[in-house]
């Protein structure tokens, strides 16, 4: 009982810092160029990649709240004006992450995801070519139906509590629209 009592302390306590951290630099930031810094930031935390020395240590939801601030600030910034070198791959974690039980992770996946598509920028998220832009949506769509599929009858459950709000369909019903 100590021990889930501290595991929540310290989530909550991350989860503030997180946060405050977007919020400061949603207001206090003067440029993109400062913006995208702190999402670099973030960015890092979410995939230390294999070369880092940060360990994926910490629970799905902390994970869940890195992906969500990395996309609030996301939502703030032209996609032109993102560099191209710090989210090559970004596409293809997100996806793998729609395969997750969590349904927290998966809806922050998905609305990541939406973002990077209505961008419209997809040669800065992914390593792909501009050519296989409709392939990675392709791939995106097999996914979300797979899930939908799977949840079938049980799509109360896919919905986010608090809002009623099924991230999984609405991202997929926003890919489709794109195509």
């Amino acid at each position: 009982r100590v021990m889930h009592m501290h595991w929540m302390y310290g989530f909550s306590c991350i989860a503030q810092i997180l946060g405050c951290l977007t919020v400061v630099t949603f207001f206090g930031a003067s440029n993109s160029d400062e913006t995208e810094s702190v999402m670099k930031l973030l960015w890092d935390l979410i995939n230390p990649g294999t070369d880092s020395s940060i360990e994926r240590k910490d629970s799905l939801a902390i994970l869940t709240v890195m992906i969500s601030a990395w996309s609030f600030l996301l939502f703030t910034i032209d996609g032109w004006r993102l560099s191209h070198k710090n989210w090559q791959g970004a596409i293809t974690y997100f996806s793998n992450i729609l395969d997750s039980n969590d349904e927290a992770l998966c809806a922050a996946a998905c609305e990541a995801l939406a973002l990077v598509f209505e961008f419209n920028c997809l040669e800065k998220f992914s390593s792909k070519t501009k050519d296989s832009n409709k392939e990675l949506k392709d791939n995106i769509i097999k996914q979300l139906r797979s899930r939908l599929s799977e949840t079938g009858n049980e799509r109360i459950s896919s919905q986010d509590p608090r809002t009623g709000f099924n991230s999984a369909s609405a991202t997929l019903d926003f890919l489709e629209v794109l195509i």
